[in-house]
């Protein structure tokens, strides 16, 4: 879904955005984990099987960056975002398996113009992420900068 870039002034408290979706496959989970998150229970489909979760889980790393990815393809904040100064409040609240299906649903919560630069200000999203049972996976709140109109 592609929506008009927005500048600080446009996001209004309450606006909620639907993400795409993706499909998570066991070869994006190795892949990844084995880069950032090597613990057996992403990389090792058979150690898999004996651990906490019983089968290969998603890094709740990679789940945070398809999450990202997902708002950030909807053209919101592609030319307006001047990065962000961190995330609060991660929660991981159920594994994400070979083959779900993700979106995203990005709820803008708060917003303050910068007392510094009055040309930009944060604008702070909770991102609800779910899988294609609609069970809620992981939540996170962003605090991103965003041009000002000026």
């Amino acid at each position: 879904m592609k929506n008009s870039k927005m500048f600080f002034e446009d996001f209004e408290i309450g606006l909620v955005f639907n993400t795409g979706s993706k499909q998570i496959t066991k070869d994006e989970i190795i892949s990844f984990a084995k880069n950032y998150d090597p613990q057996y229970f992403h990389v090792d489909e058979n150690k898999a099987k004996n651990g906490p979760f019983g089968t290969l889980v998603s890094s709740g790393f990679m789940t945070l960056g398809v999450s990202f990815t997902q708002f950030f393809e909807t053209g919101v904040v592609k030319d307006t975002g001047m990065g962000a100064w961190g995330i609060d409040e991660l929660r991981w609240t159920f594994p994400v398996y070979p083959n779900d299906e993700l979106k995203s649903e990005v709820k803008v919560i708060e917003k303050k113009l910068s007392s510094k630069n009055p040309n930009k200000g944060t604008v702070r999203t909770l991102h609800t992420v779910t899988n294609q049972n609609d069970k809620v996976v992981m939540t996170w709140i962003a605090n991103f900068l965003i041009k000002t109109k000026n």
